[in-house]
């Protein structure tokens, strides 16, 4: 075989090789929402502060330690707690699998995300 015929076979598979993972990769998940949390959810309470990303909303968590994404976002009030940097008490269940946290209450007060627009 002719090395003129290999080069141009090798660098199509090696474009293959390095494209394929693109078109396998599931889609992001930020932006998907929830109304209510699952039933099979676990409760949690963590200590931790609000943060944003351009994607949405997340718990840095101190007590148990970790990053939990925020299912239920309500900018307004998530916005300002980000904005003051405080470490709050948040309690809620764990949704989609246990990176997703569905608030229900941020020290002690009722926690209401934001509502889904009506679908026409």
């Amino acid at each position: 075989m002719k090395t003129g015929n290999l080069i141009p076979i090798l660098l199509v598979f090696a474009l293959l090789v390095w494209i394929a993972p693109l078109g396998c990769a599931q889609p992001p998940v930020q932006g998907m929402k929830t109304t209510a949390p699952g039933q099979e959810g676990s409760k949690i309470t963590v200590k931790g502060k609000i943060a944003s990303t351009r994607s949405g909303y997340f718990l840095n968590g101190e007590e148990p330690p970790g990053r939990f994404i925020i299912a239920n976002e309500n900018p307004q009030v998530l916005g300002e707690l980000a904005k003051q940097g405080n470490i709050v008490t948040v309690e809620g269940r764990l949704t989609y699998g246990a990176d997703y946290l569905f608030i229900e209450k941020i020290d002690g007060k009722r926690y209401q995300g934001a509502k889904e627009p009506a679908s026409k």
